[in-house]
């Protein structure tokens, strides 16, 4: 591919790799080291969120190191505001959100990168490029790939209309999206700062503004469950609980899901069906707390949605999530059983 320059008369990155660092010095390194093997012009951001450990340390060696690596430190502000500033200061073509204990599988990426720079060449490069990812957990070795192959043509750039119907698990997650950096700014994405949960947002609030999509059938992003101390854990969930419904009201309250079923009715279905999911979590993670007052939270989260946002209360309501709110004892018990159950069938966080 003939490279482009930018003002720095450098070649203009293919993707720019951000890479959320908070007190990672212990596993961050595979992360950087399955970044480094791409083979186009990207740039990686290491963005130090205000660690307390040698995480900025590890940071500007692979800077020194490496001319694509940029280390950048900032005062904490969580994953939001990491994505804030790797946003404004990203040159690359394309966007990817990289955790530093997850990482690219390295044939993978190269397939992407490759894909990539073809569109971009041909003139036809997509909004957003959707690969399939991996739970990988550590505590017992086991591993779940989440694909797209029902539900989006591969190999080739196709719009909404020509998508399949959603499995269950089959959401456009941000460990698949390759969004286009023009599109995530045209829709002027800025996330919450100091709260967890908000990849949700990063994920739906561009996705109005994405025309054109490109499935790539590779297992590229690998999702490591299980280190201590992950969002994703039972008790910080609970503990968080709060910025987990932060993040469901933002996705009710931010879209107008009426108006985007009449324009683009495959598109308002992904959508609403990660909402389910949302809805899920937050239901049963509070039913798993179960105090009065988390129980009433819970109530008011689905009055809210039914009164703001009546054609997604509906959707939901028919989807797991609503047969997931119960008003009985009993119906919770049930329900925190099924969503274990779940868990185990579909290995996810």
């Amino acid at each position: 591919m003939g490279a482009c320059t930018d003002d720095t008369n450098q070649p203009t990155p293919l993707v720019t790799f951000v890479v959320p660092c908070y007190n990672s010095a212990s596993y961050m390194r595979p992360c950087i080291e399955s970044l480094l093997t791409a083979g186009h012009p990207c740039e990686i951001l290491l963005i130090n969120d205000g660690s307390t450990d040698n995480t900025g340390e590890i940071a500007r060696e692979y800077a020194a190191a490496h001319p694509q690596v940029r280390a950048i430190d900032q005062a904490n502000a969580n994953w939001g505001g990491v994505v804030n500033r790797g946003l404004k200061e990203a040159r690359g073509i394309y966007f990817k959100i990289v955790d530093s204990d997850d990482h690219i599988d390295t044939d993978a990426l190269r397939r992407v990168l490759d894909t990539l720079a073809l569109a971009v060449e041909a003139g036809n490069a997509p909004d957003l490029l959707i690969t399939n990812y991996v739970y990988d957990r550590i505590t017992d070795g086991s591993r779940h790939t989440i694909h797209y192959r029902s539900l989006f043509p591969a190999g080739r750039v196709f719009r909404w209309k020509d998508m399949g119907k959603p499995g269950i698990d089959q959401f456009i997650m941000v460990h698949a999206s390759w969004y286009k950096t023009e599109v995530l700014r045209r829709s002027q994405l800025e996330l919450p700062e100091g709260v967890s949960y908000m990849d949700s947002h990063f994920v739906l609030h561009p996705l109005p503004f994405v025309e054109t999509i490109f499935y790539l059938d590779v297992d590229a992003y690998h999702y490591i469950i299980g280190r201590d101390g992950q969002s994703v854990e039972v008790e910080v969930v609970k503990r968080c609980i709060d910025q987990q419904l932060k993040a469901s009201y933002m996705a009710i309250d931010g879209y107008d899901y009426a108006s985007l079923y009449q324009q683009e009715p495959n598109q308002a279905l992904l959508m609403m069906g990660y909402v389910s999911c949302m809805m899920s979590v937050s239901t049963i993670y509070l039913f798993k707390i179960g105090t009065p007052e988390a129980l009433e939270k819970n109530r008011r989260l689905w009055q809210h949605m039914q009164e703001q946002n009546p054609v997604l209360y509906q959707n939901v309501k028919k989807s797991w999530a609503g047969r997931a709110n119960r008003k009985t004892p009993i119906g919770r018990f049930i329900a925190k059983i099924g969503y274990g159950l779940a868990q185990k069938i579909f290995k996810f966080a």
